[in-house]
């Protein structure tokens, strides 16, 4: 039992010049300051027992503390983020969070994205089938063109046969000629002047030159040697009345033409474009 206080002095020396000192207590040192101490201790008679246990209670205190700030640190990990809230003093409050509440505005918000990516979606659609959808027109439309273009452009290129179709859409389409709408209506209009003169009919025959050529549309005969030719000038007139009223335009919005002859005001005053024999411009 001496042995065990003797050796238990010695530890408690050791420990307690170590943390007072600050410094490594060699062995040679050890022996002469633990004797020393050691008499002391035994002379005023200190109880060893009671320091040995203090000893242990500081060391228990010591591992409850650790096991306390484990506990503590272990519940924070549990807590979501963003529900913890820790004060200056370092009290930790902690919030409980509405989960319905944040489910529903999350529903909401994509709800809303949903709701917009559609109506993006239909716009888009819309625009794309007005892109696709090609304007609508009657056998009598593509007919009364392809006349006309027979009778004023048969002995043009197809290019020059286009351009001609496409005076009589811009017409129909513009606000300039506001009395006139339709295919019909602007082929034989005579309101300021008469643009298509091919409409006029002859004193003696008392047909017109689109007469004959409706003629020739219906019937699919072609009068003189050269039948042949006028059918296929035909055919190409028929071609180039469906790609006009189908929205294919070479002369942008002119709403004019005349023969490509004595036309030095015409190039002086207006915008135009040569296309064969004819000139086509926009005077409004």
């Amino acid at each position: 039992m001496k042995a065990m206080k003797k050796l238990l002095v010695t530890l408690f020396t050791v420990t307690t010049l170590s943390i007072c000192l600050g410094k490594t207590v060699y062995a040679s040192e050890l022996e002469t300051i633990a004797l020393e101490l050691a008499q002391e201790v035994v002379s005023e008679g200190t109880d060893l027992d009671i320091i040995a246990t203090e000893l242990e209670e500081e060391s228990t205190d010591d591992e409850s503390q650790l096991s306390v700030d484990n506990d503590l640190k272990q519940k924070e990990a549990e807590i979501p983020e963003g529900n913890m809230y820790v004060d200056e003093q370092g009290q930790v409050y902690y919030i409980e969070l509405d989960e319905e509440k944040e489910a529903e505005t999350k529903e909401e918000k994509e709800e809303g994205r949903d709701k917009k990516d559609k109506e993006k979606n239909a716009k888009e659609e819309k625009v794309e089938k007005k892109k696709k959808k090609k304007p609508t027109y009657s056998k009598e439309d593509l007919r009364l063109l392809a006349a006309l273009i027979y009778a004023e452009a048969g002995n043009q290129s197809y290019e020059g046969m286009l351009a001609v179709a496409n005076v009589v859409i811009n017409r129909a389409n513009s606000d300039v000629y506001w009395h006139v709408d339709t295919i019909k209506e602007v082929i034989y209009d005579n309101k300021w002047s008469v643009q298509f003169g091919v409409t006029i009919k002859n004193k003696k025959t008392g047909k017109s030159r689109l007469d004959k050529a409706l003629e020739c549309y219906d019937t699919g005969k072609f009068p003189g040697s050269n039948a042949k030719a006028e059918k296929k000038a035909m055919q190409r007139a028929i071609k180039a009345a469906k790609a006009a009223l189908e929205g294919e335009n070479n002369i942008g919005n002119f709403l004019c033409f005349n023969a490509n002859r004595n036309t030095s005001r015409i190039k002086k005053k207006y915008d135009y474009k040569i296309l064969g024999d004819h000139i086509f411009y926009r005077t409004k």
